[in-house]
């Protein structure tokens, strides 16, 4: 396998040599697509196993698609052999579920399972059924509604954001809507003269974010109710672990000590919640061997 890699990395130009040599130490790879991204992750991974006295299961590389972790795998493959079974290859949320099923007692329950898309409408399709007729959301009857609600808890988690924080903020929102440009006949017309407030639009603006208040206002009824399921969703895989972590902080130690160096693909698109996954894995190091791309 020397032989091979040896072949693959005299292929590599100058930079992506320093990008697979330079080991030690937090790294930051800007590279566009079709430039040889994946080729340069497996390459440095064979380059610190023949390089350092690392196990391959202290090697974390975290990629954003299943298809990634496929094609990061193969590649591997090909350098170092039966060898890449051993280095942890994971999108972040099979990161999250890995760690949430070896700790369950951990997580509140033993028979805690990850929550299906059909299991995920009937939760949803249940909060709308519970609405009453002053709820803003009454109407929320449809598919598309339900749609809505699913993405707006999973921006939440996704972010981290707190229900509460989310809520003052749209109501500084709401309160700055005169002073905003866009609120604000710039010239005289059949509507209203220069400077007069779109009050209709102003009225308008003011029911869209009562609408999302009240979703908001859902999300702790979403997260009991998954409870009561002993059931988890797609983005609490990440959210659990990040809580976990700041609570627990000999579990976090656990991870922090295996993993003594770090990968991470198309880090551009890491969420709030995945960037702090990787900031307290790195965090226990002085100089941590973070390697993003």
């Amino acid at each position: 396998m020397n032989e091979k890699f040896e072949e693959r990395f005299s292929r590599l130009n100058p930079q992506q040599q320093l990008a697979v040599t330079s080991i030690d130490g937090p790294v930051m790879v800007i590279a566009g697509p079709g430039s040889g991204k994946t080729e340069i992750l497996a390459a440095r991974i064979a380059y610190i196993l023949q390089n350092t006295d690392t196990n391959p299961d202290q090697i974390l590389c975290l990629t954003y698609t299943e298809a990634g972790t496929v094609a990061m795998r193969q590649r591997l493959l090909q350098f170092i052999g039966p060898s890449a079974f051993s280095v942890a290859i994971h999108t972040f949320h099979s990161f999250g579920n890995e760690i949430i099923q070896d700790h369950l007692d951990l997580f509140g329950k033993n028979n805690l399972q990850a929550l299906s898309d059909l299991e995920q409408i009937d939760t949803l399709n249940q909060i709308i059924q519970e609405f009453d007729i002053n709820n803003p959301l009454f109407h929320a009857t449809e598919y598309s509604e339900i749609n809505r609600l699913k993405s707006l808890f999973s921006v939440l988690k996704m972010e981290n954001w707190n229900p509460a924080t989310v809520k003052n903020a749209i109501d500084e929102y709401l309160a700055d809507l005169p002073n905003r440009e866009e609120f604000i006949y710039k010239k005289n017309c059949q509507y209203g003269k220069q400077g007069d407030l779109k009050l209709a639009k102003i009225k308008e603006e003011e029911e869209k974010m009562l609408k999302l208040k009240a979703g908001v206002d859902c999300f702790s009824r979403y997260q009991a109710l998954l409870q009561e399921r002993a059931r988890y969703d797609y983005q609490d895989m990440i959210l659990w672990v990040l809580r976990a972590w700041q609570d627990n902080p000999d579990l976090l130690a656990v991870y922090q000590e295996k993993y003594q160096y770090i990968l991470v693909d198309e880090y551009q698109d890491t969420n709030g919640a995945q960037n702090e996954i990787v900031k307290l894995l790195a965090s226990y190091w002085d100089q941590p061997n973070l390697f993003v791309v």
